[in-house]
Formats: C-alpha cells, sequence, structure tokens
C-alpha cells in the first residue's frame, strides 16, 4: 500500500528552501573571489604523477559520498516531517454491544438462579464481538468479572458461580433445612458441613458486608451500582444491557438508597436497556433459609444465614419467603413492580421456566439497534516513519565520515579552529535531532488521536510479604509496583489490561479488560498475605495463571500483540527451585521484568504484628532482590530485565529504560485517525524534531557550498 503524507507542502518547501539558501551561498562565495587565481609553471607535470591522481580521485570520491549524504539526509529528513502514514479501514466489532449479568444470590433466590447460570454460559457462547461483564449481589454488589471480552475467563466464572450455587443447594437441605442446632448434626457430616460452609463464606465475603445492619437484597442499590460499573458511562454512547436476575424481594431494614424504580430510571436515562429475569415462585419452597448468604452458625444454634433473625432454623416471621407473612400477593407484587421497571428502559421481562433459553435472550438483545461510535468502526493511519529514519541513518553516517576524511586529511591542527567548532556543534544537534526521531516521543492531548486496543497487557504482580519491603526509594515495594501500573496504563491508552497476583498460589484478578476502574479497584485492595498462613514464595507460583492467560489471549484475534509485566522481588523462600518460562516466551511480542528492593535489603512491616521476625535471630528480617532469578525469567520470556528501584528519580517520571520500552510498544499498535474527544490520547511528535534535523541540513548545506566544505 502507497504511502500518505500528513504535511505533504513541508516536502516542497523544504526543497525550495534548501534550494534557495543554496543559490545565495554560491553568489556570495563568486563575489567574495578577489583577483584572479594564482597560476603555478609546469603544473602539467605535477598532474601526470601518480600520488595526485589518487589524491584528486580520493577526495572526488568523497566529496560524491558527502554530497550523497547531504542529499539523502535531507530528503529524509522533509519525508519525515512531512509524517508519513499508511491508512487502512479499521473495524472494531469488541465494542459492539456492553452487557452486564446482574445477578442477585440471596437464599431466596438461589433455586431460581442455579438453573439460569447454565443458560448464561449459552448466552456467552453466543456471543460475537460483544463485551461481558457479571455482577454479583445481596446486601452489597460485587463486580465478579468487569467488562471484557475474554468469553473464556467469563465462562471459568460462570463455572465457579454454578460451583458455589450448588453448595448453597447442599448446604441448606442438607443441614439448614434438618438440623435445629450445629450440634445436632452427626460426627459423620461435620466435615462436609465444615468444608460446604468455608466454600460459601469466602464466596459471600463481597455480598453480605454489613447485612447486620443494612440488610439483605438490596436489589435497587445494586442495579444502580451495575450501572455504574459500565466503562465509559458518560463518556461514550453505545449499546448497553443489563440481564437482571432477581426476585425482587429486599430485606432491608431502612429505606434503600435508590430503590428499584429509581435504578431502572436511571439506567433509562443512560440509554441502558434492562432484560429482567423473574426466577418464579418455586423459591418458596427454600423453608427457613432466610433472605441472606449462608453462613456458619453459633455455638448451640442451628446452621443459619446471615438473614435469619433468630437462630431456631424453624424459619421466624420475618417476611422472607417462605414464612408466614409473604405470601402469594407479596410474590406477585414483587413481580409487577419488577415487570414495571424493566418495561420502564424499553427491556424486556421473563419468568423463568424451563421454556426460557439462552438463544431467546440472545435475540432478544440483539434486536437492539447497535449504536456505532467512533471506537467501533474507524479508518487507522499508522505511522511509518521507519524507511525514511533508515535512510537518513544512511545519509548522516556519509556526512560524519566525509567530513572526518577531510578533517583527518588536511590534519587536526591545520585550518581554521572556528570552522571545526562549527561542524562538531552541528554534527552533535543533528546526531540529538536523530536520536530524538527515533525514540518517537509523544504527549497527553485531550484531543489526540487515540490508539486502538490491539494491545493485550498482562500485570503479573507479586504480592508475597517481601514485596512489603521498605526499600523502594522511602517506600515499600508494592508502592511503587502500584505508581509503575498506572504509568504504564496511562502510557498506553485504550489498550486491553489483565492483573495476575501470585504469592503462596496465583489468582486470575480480572481478564484482559477496558474496565480502567475495575484495574484501579484491584490494585487499590492488594493486600499482604495472611501471616499465619504465608509458606514462602516463589516466583514458580505464577506460571499457570500467567499460562492461562496467555492462551486466553491468543484466542483474541491475529492483529492483537500479547504485552507481559513481571511486578517482582524475584526472592525464593520456600526452597524449591526456579523453572524455565521459556514455553511462554513464543506466546508473548513484548513486555519487560521489573525489579524491586536493593541488595542491602529491607525490613517487612505487619499490621498489628510489628516488623517480620528472622526466626533464627530474632531481629527484624531483611528481604533482598534476586536480579540472578529476575534475569532468568526475561531471558525465558525474551524480554527486558529494567532494575526500578535503582532506576528511580526526584522526579517521579518514568525512567529512561522503561520509558524507551514503552515507545516500542507503542509502536507495536495500530492508530485510529478519528478524535479522541473528551478522553486523553497520544500524539506523535518526531516529526517536528524531523523539521528541525532539516533546517541543521540546510546550514550544513549552506556553508559546504560556500566554504567547500564545513571543517
Amino acid at each position: 500500500m502507497v504511502l500518505s503524507y500528513h504535511y505533504p507542502l513541508r516536502i516542497l518547501l523544504g526543497i525550495i528552501i534548501a534550494a534557495a539558501v543554496a543559490a545565495v551561498a554560491y553568489y556570495l562565495k563568486k563575489r567574495n573571489k578577489k583577483g584572479k587565481p594564482l597560476r603555478v609553471a609546469n603544473s602539467a607535470r605535477l598532474k601526470s604523477h601518480p600520488l595526485y591522481k589518487k589524491a584528486l580521485m580520493q577526495s572526488r570520491v568523497f566529496r560524491i559520498l558527502s554530497t550523497a549524504g547531504i542529499i539523502l539526509s535531507l530528503t529524509a529528513a522533509l519525508f519525515l516531517s512531512a509524517r508519513p502514514y499508511r491508512r487502512s479501514a479499521f473495524k472494531e466489532n469488541v465494542n459492539r454491544r456492553d452487557i452486564f449479568l446482574c445477578i442477585d444470590l440471596s437464599p431466596s433466590n438461589y433455586r431460581g438462579v442455579k438453573d439460569l447460570v447454565n443458560e448464561f454460559s449459552h448466552v456467552v457462547e453466543g456471543l460475537d464481538g460483544d463485551r461481558i461483564g457479571i455482577s454479583v449481589f445481596n446486601t452489597s454488589s460485587v463486580r465478579y468479572v468487569p467488562m471484557t471480552d475474554d468469553y473464556d475467563f467469563a465462562l471459568e466464572r460462570l463455572e465457579a458461580l454454578a460451583g458455589y450455587l450448588a453448595a448453597e443447594e447442599e448446604f441448606t437441605t442438607k443441614y439448614v433445612d434438618r438440623y435445629d442446632s450445629v450440634y445436632d448434626i452427626p460426627a459423620s457430616e461435620r466435615d462436609r458441613y465444615t468444608e460446604l460452609n468455608n466454600i460459601l463464606s469466602t464466596f459471600d465475603k463481597g455480598t453480605t458486608a454489613g447485612y447486620e445492619v443494612k440488610g439483605t437484597s438490596a436489589v435497587g442499590e445494586s442495579l444502580a451500582s451495575c450501572l455504574f460499573s459500565f466503562p465509559e458511562l458518560s463518556k461514550e454512547e453505545r449499546t448497553r444491557a443489563i440481564i437482571l436476575v432477581t426476585d425482587n424481594h429486599e430485606e432491608l431494614f431502612d429505606d434503600p438508597l435508590v430503590t428499584l424504580e429509581e435504578s431502572a430510571q436511571m439506567c433509562a436515562q443512560n440509554k441502558v436497556t434492562v432484560f429482567g429475569i423473574y426466577p418464579g415462585d418455586s423459591q418458596a419452597s427454600a423453608g427457613s433459609a432466610a433472605d441472606g448468604q449462608s453462613g456458619s452458625g453459633v455455638d448451640g444454634e442451628a446452621p443459619s444465614s446471615p438473614g435469619q433473625t433468630g437462630g431456631s432454623g424453624q424459619g421466624s416471621n420475618d417476611g422472607s419467603p417462605g414464612s408466614a407473612s409473604y405470601s402469594a400477593s407479596d410474590s406477585a407484587s414483587d413481580r409487577n413492580r419488577m415487570k414495571e421497571s424493566v418495561e420502564l428502559t424499553g427491556g424486556k421481562f421473563y419468568d423463568a421456566g424451563s421454556s426460557l433459553t439462552a438463544k431467546e435472550i440472545l435475540e432478544d438483545i440483539r434486536s437492539q439497534e447497535i449504536i456505532n461510535t467512533d471506537t467501533a468502526t474507524a479508518s487507522v493511519d499508522t505511522d511509518m516513519p521507519f524507511f525514511w529514519f533508515c535512510v537518513l541513518i544512511i545519509g548522516f553516517v556519509l556526512i560524519v565520515a566525509t567530513t572526518l576524511y577531510f578533517v583527518l586529511r588536511r590534519g587536526i591542527r591545520r585550518g581554521l579552529l572556528s570552522r571545526k567548532l562549527t561542524a562538531a556543534i552541528l554534527l552533535v544537534l543533528m546526531t540529538a535531532g536523530i536520536v530524538v526521531i527515533g525514540i518517537r516521543p509523544m504527549y497527553l492531548s485531550p484531543s489526540a488521536e487515540l490508539m486502538t486496543d490491539n494491545l493485550d497487557v498482562a500485570f503479573v504482580v507479586d504480592t508475597t510479604i517481601s514485596m512489603w519491603a521498605e526499600d523502594h526509594g522511602g517506600e515499600t515495594r508494592i508502592d511503587g509496583v502500584k505508581r509503575d501500573i498506572y504509568r504504564i496504563m496511562n502510557s498506553l491508552p485504550g489498550s486491553s489490561f489483565s492483573v495476575i497476583r501470585f504469592a503462596d498460589g496465583a489468582e486470575i484478578l480480572t481478564p484482559f479488560t477496558q474496565d480502567i476502574d475495575s484495574i484501579y479497584d484491584i490494585l487499590n485492595n492488594l493486600n499482604m498475605p495472611g501471616y499465619s498462613t504465608a509458606q514462602g514464595s516463589s516466583l514458580n507460583t505464577a506460571y499457570d495463571a500467567l499460562q492461562t492467560m496467555l492462551t486466553n489471549a491468543g484466542t483474541r484475534g491475529r492483529d492483537r500483540r500479547t504485552i507481559v509485566f513481571v511486578f517482582s522481588d524475584g526472592e525464593t523462600t520456600d526452597g524449591s527451585e526456579l523453572m524455565s518460562f521459556s514455553s511462554l516466551g513464543g506466546m508473548i511480542h513484548e513486555g519487560a521484568v521489573l525489579g524491586y528492593g536493593t541488595e542491602k535489603g529491607g525490613k517487612m512491616y505487619y499490621p498489628g504484628r510489628g516488623y517480620v521476625k528472622n526466626v533464627s535471630t530474632g531481629e527484624a528480617a531483611r528481604s533482598v532482590i534476586d536480579e540472578d532469578a529476575l534475569r532468568q525469567i526475561a531471558s525465558d520470556l525474551g524480554i527486558q530485565y529494567i532494575n526500578e528501584t535503582e532506576s528511580l528519580n526526584s522526579s517521579g517520571q518514568l525512567n529512561f529504560a522503561l520509558s524507551s520500552k514503552l515507545q516500542s510498544i507503542r509502536m507495536l499498535s495500530t492508530r485510529a485517525s478519528f478524535q479522541a474527544g473528551n478522553r486523553t490520547g497520544y500524539n506523535e511528535t518526531y516529526h517536528y524534531f524531523s523539521a528541525a534535523t532539516a533546517l541543521l541540513l540546510i546550514i550544513w548545506i549552506s556553508l559546504t557550498v560556500y566554504r567547500g566544505n564545513v571543517a
């Protein structure tokens, strides 16, 4: 495809200026010649001498090379200043629709939800280019899967959710419904009871936060929370939909902050369509399983749930489904209110049953008109400076080589010092300009051309206790990690990001997503591992999670580029030997291993316990960076190793090595030609430095014409 130029007139203007300057220099040279040249007798014999002929030939060859270098350099600089690019059609199907599954996990609702989760898996499998997110709620709302097009990850989380609901059903039917007290549970079933209780309490940790004060099933608040979990809700107009699954029976002690009706109105105002699924009345058979999440009963009481007001297990008269005060008319009222709210947004209401299928839900969602936004379809202008940059380098090398030849031939100490100084200054300035052009600096601008999201950037973060060592420029290593991640994200706008943490084990905290707020939430909540459960650290634990993430990334399209940043101190304290990561290297396009810590080491403060002690000495333990391990990981993955602690600077800016790495990563990404509007993007600046280099070359030309050579 033929190259185009953003500023083609710069080429013509540069040629005119260069020609005019050369003409003026030639005129001044002729005018300043005084008298006639001195004639020398018998010069023919001298000219016929082999040494003279050789010297003359060398001089002519180097002048030709010098002229060629000047022409090549000036031509390349002018074409670079015109900003060469290649335009191609770009259709981004990833952002056609954003769909959130908003699922009520209260026990009054779980029997109906359990059957629907499998259908949701079929919904995800039927998506083509749309993004999916999952929010679960009871007392509070949790963003279970941020908005992503990583369908494999979403399916894995749905499978885990199905396992949770199966455990919920087993816990309720085997224990809550059958026994009045924990002590009534036979010894043979105690282990399974404890196992289920641990599964549920771990999963419920976020959704039941504050249930003792607030109550349970905050439907309206949770729908509003889901609404504002859409990325760029107020900044970009997209086709957005929420699939809300709830029986709409709230068990709150006070009036909710936001009712379901008010949440529906907010959805309508933000052009978000809600599709409501009512699980039906089958949950009324839940008996004493009150509207809350399951948890362990206190000593002597029945296995209970947070929503219960009593521990008798007989079902208190609290208005929950299955209790005496929750009638069929209450259920009908909840259903009708939900139906009206859903239809207020232009969505559709479903009664769950055997006839409800994923195909039906998908067809209704796809019937929505797709809003074409700038980020959905655009032309892509990809800057293509590489060819002309290579020509510039070749021409400049010829200029430097021929200049050195003439200086050395004449002798370093001969000739005017001012000429040599002038030549040196110009060569240094041109060298600086060429280096900057090669770096391709960019600047933030609210009206910049946005980078298309063909970069998948994975952050692999070491969260072992040693990462809280206080030897990273007066702060902890993990503080440095968080700051560097923020800077990397700001340097790669429009990319998809993923976070993997590893300590005793590894966990994918979020799939590749453009939901930047979810990344910020994860980083803000990175905590130290449990003091009593920490079993030593090793980089090996990150392998499986990174392999899973890279495998998923490989299914997201041929034109995508996978970038990996590993953040660690490299320390291994569990006695294991570092394994090879080389099998993952072929799945990575770019990235870096960033090391944190010093050889002197740092102490680690554990909240509530003070500084971590060395068991053998009783003194405060010190964690020391292991750069050999970090270099081995970088070598295996085929990426660069950078010591971030050594590279700290007082300005708070990215160090040069990481900044240069981000520049090369940005070159992997294409650029969209539409304007960013009120979103922040990056603009190229290399063409300005190319114009400055062209100006220096024009000065060089004028001096060459006027003097014969600059030095």
